[in-house]
């Protein structure tokens, strides 16, 4: 019986580089899919485009994680999907290429998968906000980025074509998964019960090692063995079994209780989880618990037809943030800061400072329970108050900056400033995030193939 096994290279941009290696070296992996994005990705790479344009418009990690593994893949036949192409994901595609001549690889398929970013006519296609039901249209010169959640379709023709790497801009992340599935078993993306099956195992895997025991550890509540060394997990698939399991020989723990979390995962209602090519009805999924750190996934009739419509996330210009960082140390700390608290109070009144939010927390105290912290405990020996304000303008967020730094000799006794390291850090753009419902007919999807010999035919 032909049996397929995927392996989950990363969960975002920034997770661990490591455990893809050692899924591509020792899983006896066929696929691995490294999903690089979160809901905000691509509005903060968009706004840092706009800021500075030697900014990267695919992930920035794509390289560090492509080289140490490229070869070995190749080798192996492990094949690779990755949604790091973010806002140009031929871009990326090219850098792939590039790192490949490098490597002295004398052959190389990429499909690369467009079509997701409509920033560009976002504001034209009379829609809404899902949030508060105003046009979008009203908000046009707010719009920097809009990027719509494609399915697998794109990244099935790019198999089916023979590549060895498919790379997105966005898409639903489990359906990195879904179509590499769907190109081994030959399955319909129109089937709700096979394209359900296909979603619902991308999901369990889309978020690395949170399978495994990230995310999952609460000490002497739930335990995870040798979790400094997690292993990022496997499915391994056949028509009619599905495994979910990790290198043997590696920290974590993948049990009933690990899936069932993961499962539940950025979910609201667990019966409809709208995907882009099925609706998922998570409440028919089971597990299994079948030997040490292997789970069986039991999904029982658990698809129904995709919806008309796409959902896009839309990244607004909302302003500046500014952020600053006040210490105290030693007796009478939490009084100092209570005092530096009230200075800067009287002083934003002197100059007229009109942010449009304001807050001030004493970390460590007070900044992650707010008011309903308790107050019965002694005085703490080290506060940091972090101040920070939205504005309007960059302009009206700089004159937090300059109130503080003036603290150094015009406020309370043994007082110290967290200083930045660069300039410009203490002050950045807020892209605001907010979501439509597009008709699929509105957002075609494209595929190209690049090639190692058009690579260098072309230099």
């Amino acid at each position: 019986m032909k049996r397929v096994r995927l392996g989950s290279g990363s969960s975002w941009s920034r997770d661990r580089l490591q455990p893809a290696g050692d899924l591509v070296l020792r899983g006896d992996i066929d696929y691995l899919c490294f999903d690089a994005m979160s809901e905000v990705t691509m509005s903060i790479a968009q706004s840092a485009m706009l800021n500075d344009a030697n900014v990267l418009p695919y992930d920035p990690y794509l390289p560090l994680r492509i080289r140490p593994i490229l070869k070995d893949c190749l080798e192996k036949g492990v094949r690779v999907i990755t949604n790091s192409g973010w806002l140009d994901p031929v871009a990326a595609a090219r850098k792939v290429l590039e790192i490949a001549k490098e490597l002295g690889v004398p052959q190389l398929k990429v499909a690369v998968v467009t079509g997701s970013v409509i920033t560009d006519r976002i504001a034209d296609l009379g829609l809404t906000f899902i949030e508060d039901g105003s046009a979008i249209s009203e908000s046009r010169d707010k719009v920097i980025s809009a990027e719509v959640y494609l399915g697998a379709g794109g990244i099935l023709k790019g198999l089916e074509a023979g590549c060895d790497i498919v790379i997105t801009s966005r898409v639903g992340d489990a359906c990195m998964y879904l179509a590499a599935l769907a190109h081994e078993f030959g399955w319909s993306l129109d089937d709700p019960g096979l394209a359900a099956k296909g979603m619902i195992i991308g999901h369990l895997l889309e978020c690395g090692s949170q399978l495994s025991g990230g995310c999952f550890a609460d000490p002497g509540y739930k335990d995870v063995p040798d979790i400094a060394n997690l292993s990022n997990p496997i499915a391994e698939v056949t028509q009619d079994r599905i495994i979910v399991t990790k290198l043997p020989g590696t920290g974590g723990v993948v049990s009933e209780a690990t899936c069932k979390e993961q499962l539940l995962y950025e979910v609201q209602d667990p019966s409809r989880y709208l995907c882009p090519d099925v609706v998922a009805d998570l409440s028919k999924v089971t597990f299994k618990q079948v030997g040490k750190d292997r789970v069986e996934v039991i999904i029982d009739g658990a698809g129904s037809p995709k919806t008309p419509t796409l959902k896009a996330l839309i990244g607004l210009r909302e302003g500046f943030i500014a952020e600053e960082m006040v210490l105290f140390a030693g007796p009478g700390a939490l009084n100092r800061a209570e005092v530096t608290k009230h200075i800067l109070t009287e002083r934003f009144k002197k100059i007229a400072l009109n942010p449009e939010e304001i807050r001030t927390d004493l970390v460590g105290l007070s900044a992650v329970h707010r008011e309903s912290t308790p107050r019965e405990y002694e005085d703490p020996y080290e506060v940091v108050m972090r101040i920070a304000l939205k504005a309007e303008s960059r302009e009206e967020a700089a004159k937090l900056g300059i109130e503080v730094d003036a603290l150094a000799v015009n406020g309370p006794a043994g007082i110290g400033k967290w200083g930045t390291h660069s300039p410009g850090t203490r002050i950045r753009p807020i892209v605001g995030l907010n979501s439509a419902l597009v008709p699929r007919e509105e957002v075609p999807y494209h595929v190209q193939v690049l090639e190692l010999a058009t690579a260098e035919a072309a230099a």
